[in-house]
C-alpha cells in the first residue's frame, strides 16, 4: 500500500497528505483494538492535517524565513552595465482570489525600457506567481535574443533556488525553476534578490495589472509605472 500511494500521479503535497491520512487511520485502528479507545473520525482527520503541515513546513521550509536576507547595500535601483540588460520580476498575489497578477520591465544601462510584459495566471500561492513572473522575463530575454542579463526579483526564496549549495527547491516551482535553469546553460545570466523598495517599478506594472479586470497592453507603459522608471533613472 505504502509503496502504491508514491507512484499515484499527483502533486506531492498530496502525496503526503494521503500518507498522513492513512497513518493516523491506523495508528488510531491499534489506539482502538490494543486499548478500546474509540477514535472520533473529524479528529483523525484533523490530526492528520496538521501533521502533514508540520511535514511540509520542515520540507519545504522557505529558506528567507530561516536565514533572512541582509538588508541590500543598495537604497534604489542601479542600471546594468554597458552591452548587459537588467530584468526586474514581481508578482502580485491576494489568497483570497484565484487570479494573480505578474509584472516584468527589461532596460538598458541608460535605464531605458526595451520591453515590458505583464498578465494573470491562476496561482495558489505567492512564491508561485513570483517564479512565473522571473520565467515570463527569462522567456523575454530568450524570445529578444538577450545573452548578458540580469535578473532581479524581491522573492529570496526563489532567487536561492538559483545559487550554489542552493537549498531544496519549493514543490510547487520546481518545473518553472528546471525551466529557467535549461535556459541559463548557454547564456551569461545572474539572478540577484533585491528589496522592495529597488523593485517598484515591476511592482508597479503587477499592481497596475491586478487591479483592472481587462488590460490591453499597448505599446507604452501606463502613466503611473513611466513615473516609477523616471525617478529610477534620475536616482541611479
Amino acid at each position: 500500500m505504502w509503496t502504491r500511494l508514491w507512484v499515484v500521479p499527483t502533486a506531492p503535497k498530496i502525496c503526503h497528505f494521503m500518507w498522513k491520512i492513512c497513518w493516523t487511520i491506523w495508528k488510531a485502528r491499534n489506539s482502538f483494538v490494543f486499548s478500546g479507545k474509540y477514535p472520533n473520525p473529524s479528529d483523525v482527520i484533523e490530526k492528520a492535517k496538521a501533521a502533514c503541515r508540520d511535514y511540509l513546513a520542515a520540507l519545504f521550509k522557505c529558506p528567507n524565513i530561516i536565514n533572512p536576507p541582509k538588508a541590500s547595500r543598495a537604497s534604489h535601483w542601479s542600471a546594468p552595465p554597458p552591452d548587459v540588460v537588467k530584468f526586474n520580476s514581481d508578482g502580485a498575489f491576494k489568497s483570497f482570489r484565484s487570479l494573480a497578477a505578474f509584472g516584468v520591465i527589461a532596460r538598458d544601462c541608460g535605464g531605458s525600457a526595451l520591453v515590458w510584459r505583464m498578465g494573470k495566471i491562476v496561482a495558489h500561492s505567492a512564491i508561485v506567481i513570483e517564479a512565473w513572473a522571473l520565467r515570463i522575463a527569462c522567456s523575454t530575454a530568450v524570445e529578444m535574443d538577450y545573452n548578458e542579463v540580469i535578473f532581479e526579483s524581491n522573492c529570496q526564496a526563489l532567487i536561492n533556488c538559483f545559487k550554489d549549495g542552493k537549498p531544496p527547491c519549493p514543490w510547487e516551482i520546481r518545473t518553472i525553476v528546471d525551466d529557467i535553469r535549461s535556459w541559463a546553460k548557454t547564456r551569461k545570466w545572474s539572478f540577484v534578490w533585491c528589496s522592495r523598495d529597488i523593485n517598484t517599478v515591476a511592482h508597479g506594472l503587477a499592481a497596475f495589472c491586478a487591479d483592472r479586470f481587462f488590460v490591453f497592453q499597448a505599446g507604452c507603459l501606463p502613466p503611473a509605472v513611466e513615473v516609477l522608471v523616471s525617478k529610477d533613472v534620475n536616482r541611479s
